[in-house]
């Protein structure tokens, strides 16, 4: 991913299984709108929290547009129990890495509204393997700063619980990438 990149966040409130919201995902992907992003990466949370899944829509900077939505911030799709909260456009303030292969490696997202966050505290955790910053592109962005620790499974609770104390407002879960045709 390259500095010039903007990362549209995507995040859903749903009870559905993957084998269920899935497909119906591909589908609003697909009907979202006439351009498509560089990339999209839609993940899983594994723990319980608001947004059960999170797809992020990579766009060149010059080319940035939103998809799901036309100008609201959450919707639902169609004849379904999926909620589809727009998290917003954001800029990568550090690129660790995108994506990892390594089937024992999660991802720890941590979103949160507050300004203040001392990021440099963040980031002098030692048990993550790589770490990706974004911050707020627009104004009207759901949220402040959002982080992906990539951390080994192993460490995964350890670095979650310390998180939880760094930043104790925010919303915090560990994600596995979903296998999707989109």
């Amino acid at each position: 991913m390259k500095k010039d990149t903007l990362v549209q966040f995507v995040c859903f409130e749903t009870a559905l299984e993957p084998e269920a919201f899935i497909p119906k995902w591909e589908h609003f992907a697909k009907e979202s709108g006439n351009k498509k992003p560089e990339a999209i990466i839609l993940q899983q949370a594994l723990s319980k929290i608001r947004f059960k899944y999170v797809s992020e829509h990579i766009w060149p900077q010059d080319d940035f547009q939103f998809n799901f939505m036309k100008g609201r911030r959450s919707e639902h799709f169609p004849e379904s129990r999926v909620k589809v909260v727009q998290a917003g456009g954001y800029t990568p303030l550090q690129i660790g890495q995108k994506k990892h292969d390594d089937e024992d490696v999660f991802k720890i997202m941590v979103f949160t509204s507050n300004a203040q966050i001392d990021i440099s505290a963040l980031t002098s955790l030692q048990t993550y393997r790589s770490l990706n910053i974004y911050q707020a592109y627009y104004e009207s962005s759901m949220y402040s700063y959002i982080l992906e620790y990539f951390v080994k499974e192993i460490h995964s609770a350890d670095l979650l619980q310390q998180l939880k104390t760094q930043v104790p407002a925010a919303e915090i879960a560990i994600y596995r990438e979903c296998l999707v045709t989109a």
